[in-house]
């Protein structure tokens, strides 16, 4: 129970650094084009978020932060490299799950929906990538390190 409450205070931690800084990258990088389809198509994209809408949003976004710091948190141990490498092996991991499921929901709308999804994958590598940084830096003062197993032909 112990660890369940520290990697859910790590994950309102790394949320904090993935929309400050990565909604800062987001902001001149990719939120434009990203955006641009949704007053095009305002049958399948609600742009009226009332403050419930955001709060549920936040709620998902968090579980996914959670997932991968689940994961990341699991595979450390396994992972070579320094805790910047394994955090990104771990977070990119996580962010290609990300996109292929993007790509899934993407392949059911209509071409002019799909920059939409193309985008979100664009994001994702932003921002799984800022968030991975983040949490080598922010996992260890949660968790004591763990040496990563060396000289193991499972370990990648």
């Amino acid at each position: 129970m112990k660890t369940i409450a520290k990697l859910a205070a790590l994950v309102v931690l790394l949320n904090v650094v993935r929309y400050t800084l990565g909604g800062f990258i987001e902001g001149f990088t990719i939120m434009e084009p990203m955006h641009r389809p949704l007053p095009l198509f305002p049958e399948a994209f609600d742009q009226d978020f009332s403050s419930t809408d955001f709060m549920i949003s936040l709620g998902y976004n968090y579980a996914m932060w959670f997932v991968a710091a689940v994961v990341f948190h699991l595979l450390n141990p396994v992972l070579r490299g320094s805790i910047w490498i394994r955090s990104l092996k771990s977070y990119l991991l996580m962010a290609a799950f990300f996109c292929a499921l993007a790509a899934v929901y993407m392949n059911h709308y209509v071409a002019g929906i799909r920059p939409f999804y193309y985008w979100s994958m664009v994001d994702a590598l932003i921002v799984f990538t800022v968030v991975g940084l983040a949490n080598a830096v922010l996992h260890p003062l949660f968790f004591r390190e763990r040496t990563p197993v060396s000289g193991r032909e499972d370990a990648v």
